[in-house]
């Protein structure tokens, strides 16, 4: 016996896949696979009620009363199949009984919560938003806590699909004026087609996405493109098989916008396909009637206009949805529950009021603890503030003397220049003419004693021509060199041709407009900057190619070094300390220029500077 038991409960565990199968088709509407899913399921009861549910879904029609029966109480997934099947008879039924498919699908959904499925949760939760979507008009937010566990539950395209369609219906049926839509309705249209470009074109949901475009468009009075939609959404669904109620209800909305338009004939040719294809239930009868009221009032036919209205006010109050049907019903076991709650409230009153007085001390002790928790965790937050402000001081103050020592370096480099600009010219204008002196005297001499002094005066004369020459040479050296020579452009290209030479590097000079030369000490500081870019290079960079533009545009001197290395983070601070940046900006500061640096990893870098002449 235990074992016949044992396999009996494999058996029915070994269907939860099937089963799984079955739902998600029924979900995206393909009541064809979940018809042959159905038909594959060994546990024969399970089998019935599965292809008695897609069969109910696809043509919207009530099931027959036996498989309404209780079955086995402990098969979970068979017993929540049975009231899946029972939620769509009573809601399909020619006088639909909402509150009890209510009843029967809030007990699926909560064994499919105890099983924690959230297959069989979806589909139990697709048919309460379908009921609370049937309702004529919904003015309360009954619908919304089922609508966020949908959406907490959507895992794919199509689960989105079907939560902004929901929600489109909902916001369109706000208030029993059924002209008037709710202001979030727009809102939630923008985001239709991105989310339906996410499947496939084929799939079973572009009829009902179709049909909700038309829907849009008839609210927006636009004629043309309503019928375009309808007339699309209709088309598509006729090439899939059981699709008669929903091309009815498109009948009745072309069926209404011919009749919006005063487009009678085509009114009556459309409402008489909805009459072809709708259910024989209350809810269709409703919407038979009183379009046909309206449209033989239109004609001037106003006994047969009475007539209708008289039948769809008939209908109208079978249904009762002024009441709202379905959230009044619900609105009512909730405050049957309200009022039971409340009686076992007063009956617990007595200990209530100890156990208030228990929690207000405990609250009291969590307080107090929770105080010292938070004074305990400000004092470390002072102290960690304390030690970031510390560092941030020492970071400033190294700062500052890095600044002081390029300034030092600065001025040191500008007293050395004036003090051999200085040494140059006292050379140049005292001892430099004394020597000329001397020279002239000498050879007064030499003209004077003739022959007798002749040897010795063309030694010394010799000597004083030497020395004069070796004084002229140091006055020379005031123009430092090479510098001095050529200026800045031959200085950066004998430069660039010895690092090339050196290095696996080739370094391109290019120049424009640099005909005059500049002030010398300017020129000095130029190649200085320059030298120290390609320092950077050949240290950090690893290029293999660096182009050297040297610009005179009359009033600006640009340089602009780019090489094709790895690049760097400009953003990162300690990167560009440690590149040595900082000091090639102080010395175009220096000049009032300006530095820009564009560089990213892998990128290369190029360094722009722009000095005022």
């Amino acid at each position: 016996m235990f074992c016949i038991f044992f396999l009996w409960g494999a058996l029915l565990w070994a269907n939860t896949p099937a089963m799984e199968a079955f739902f998600d088709a029924a979900k995206n509407k393909d009541y064809g696979k979940a018809q042959l899913v159905a038909e594959e399921v060994r546990v024969p009861e399970l089998r019935s009620l599965l292809m008695e549910l897609a069969k109910m879904m696809a043509q919207r029609k009530p099931a027959p009363d036996f498989l309404l029966a209780q079955g086995n109480k402990g098969d979970r997934r068979t017993e929540f199949a049975r009231h899946m099947v029972a939620g769509y008879h009573f809601s399909e039924g020619n006088i639909p009984d909402h509150l009890e498919a209510f009843k029967r699908f809030s007990e699926a959904l909560k064994m499919a919560e105890d099983m924690n499925n959230a297959i069989f949760s979806k589909a139990a939760l697709i048919g309460i938003l379908n009921l609370f979507s049937r309702e004529i008009f919904i003015g309360g937010k009954q619908y919304k806590p089922y609508l966020e566990r949908f959406a907490a539950l959507g895992t794919d395209a199509a689960d989105k699909a079907l939560l902004i369609m929901y929600q489109l219906v909902f916001l369109s049926k706000g208030d029993d004026d059924l002209d008037r839509v709710d202001a979030q309705y727009y809102a939630q249209f923008e985001r239709l087609d991105s989310i339906f470009e996410k499947l496939p074109k084929t799939h079973p949901f572009f009829p009902s996405y179709y049909f909700e475009k038309g829907m849009f468009h008839k609210i927006e009075g636009d004629k043309e493109r309503a019928l375009g939609f309808f007339l699309r959404a209709d088309s598509l669904s006729a090439q899939k098989d059981n699709n008669g109620p929903f091309r009815a209800s498109v009948a009745w909305q072309l069926a209404a916008v011919h009749y919006e338009h005063d487009e009678l004939p085509q009114a009556w040719r459309y409402l008489n396909l909805y009459r072809k294809g709708k259910s024989n239930n209350l809810w269709d009868a409703f919407y038979d009637t009183r379009l046909a009221s309206l449209i033989f009032e239109k004609q001037g036919q106003y006994d047969s206009a009475y007539h209708y209205l008289q039948q769809s006010v008939e209908t109208e109050y079978l249904l009762g949805y002024k009441r709202n049907t379905l959230e009044t019903a619900l609105l009512t076991v909730r405050n049957e529950t309200d009022q039971l709650k409340l009686d076992k409230l007063r009956l617990q009153a007595s200990t209530a009021t100890n156990r208030k007085w228990a929690i207000f001390l405990g609250g009291m002790l969590l307080a107090v603890a929770m105080i010292a928790i938070l004074a305990q965790k400000n004092a470390k937050r002072k102290q960690l503030v304390a030690e970031q402000g510390k560092v941030i001081e020492e970071q400033k103050v190294a700062t500052l003397l890095k600044e002081q020592e390029l300034s030092t370096i600065d001025a040191m480099i500008q007293g050395q220049e004036k003090e051999r600009r200085r040494v140059a010219n006292e050379l140049h204008d005292d001892l430099g003419s004394l020597m000329a002196a001397v020279k002239m005297q000498f050879n007064a001499l030499k003209e004077k004693k003739g022959e007798r002094t002749g040897g010795s005066l063309e030694k010394t004369e010799e000597l004083i021509n030497e020395a004069y020459g070796k004084i002229r040479a140091i006055a020379h050296a005031k123009n430092s060199g090479l510098m001095a020579k050529k200026g800045l452009l031959q200085a950066v290209r004998q430069m660039a041709g010895k690092v090339s030479v050196a290095k696996d590097l080739h370094i391109h000079v290019m120049d424009h407009g640099l005909e005059a030369r500049l002030e010398n000490s300017m020129e000095l500081t130029l190649f200085r900057m320059v030298q120290e870019l390609i320092t950077n290079v050949i240290k950090h960079a690893a290029a293999t190619e660096v182009n050297i533009h040297i610009t005179n545009h009359g009033d600006i001197l640009n340089i602009l070094v780019e090489d094709n290395g790895r690049g760097f983070d400009v953003g990162s601070t300690s990167m560009a300390k440690g590149m040595g940046l900082r000091s090639i900006d102080k010395r175009v500061a220096h000049l009032h220029g300006n530095m820009n640096i564009e560089s990213g990893p892998e990128n290369g870098t190029v360094v722009i500077i722009d000095i005022p002449l």
